[in-house]
């Protein structure tokens, strides 16, 4: 198993099975109340150049390039995914924790309380705050590179916004999905919007990003770095 980190965004390093592919991991430390264990999860939703190592294939509608997240996988994709790397997804408690990263309104981004497309990748012609904080912007349309937006504290990048994501649990009768999309309004992308979709659909605005389960990993020097050895192992969107 993955050793605990030692502070909240602490990255590790995850080598995909039976490839030269990086996956990077952010380090989320436990809830206050203590629900939610401490736990690894992707620093970005998984990108089309880690599922094509992976599955060989790139079902991907909304924006092409390695560096851009995967899009159009069910549930069932995703758990494919897992299943070959021996990854998982996370649960809904564990995704709403890293999304929040420490806060406790409803972004974990900007001034909290509002969200705009200049920190976000939604439909930017309905943000949330008033002005100066939700002026209008950007409709993209489109799914962007990992990296085009500041990360929250944790150091997690697009956990407001870009695609819904998976998690494990079931939801209103289907798979629970969260974070919002680049097609919703801001509000859909708040840390606590949850829905459920039934876990066969692929829509062009849905991924997912992955936790460890049962990797060994081996520290190194460095500031702040850890990095995994993977030797042998391989509702509504709109």
């Amino acid at each position: 198993m993955f050793p605990d980190g030692e502070f909240p965004g602490q990255e590790a390093v995850f080598t995909l099975p039976d490839t030269q592919v990086p996956m990077t991991l952010c380090w989320c430390p436990p809830s206050t109340q203590g629900d939610v264990p401490g736990f690894w999860i992707a620093k970005h939703p998984v990108s089309q150049r880690q599922w094509s190592a992976i599955m060989g294939s790139n079902p991907s509608q909304k924006g092409e390039g390695d560096d851009f997240p995967v899009d159009s996988v069910s549930w069932e994709d995703a758990q494919a995914f897992c299943k070959k790397t021996l990854l998982r997804l996370p649960s809904e408690a564990e995704w709403e924790h890293a999304c929040r990263a420490g806060t406790s309104t409803d972004f974990a981004l900007g001034v909290g309380t509002a969200i705009h497309s200049q920190i976000a990748n939604f439909d930017g012609n309905h943000p949330v705050g008033g002005t100066p904080h939700g002026f209008k912007w950007l409709r993209r349309r489109r799914t962007t590179p990992e990296g085009s937006f500041p990360p929250n504290a944790w150091g997690l990048h697009d956990m407001h916004g870009q695609l819904w994501e998976w998690c494990e649990d079931e939801a209103f009768g289907g798979r629970a999905l969260r974070g919002g999309g680049w097609g919703n309004v801001g509000r859909n992308a708040a840390a606590g919007i949850r829905y459920g979709y039934h876990p066969g659909n692929r829509y062009d605005n849905l991924g997912f990003r992955p936790c460890p389960s049962s990797k060994q990993q081996e520290r190194k020097g460095g500031r702040g770095k850890a990095a995994a050895s993977a030797a042998g192992q391989g509702g509504k969107g709109r």
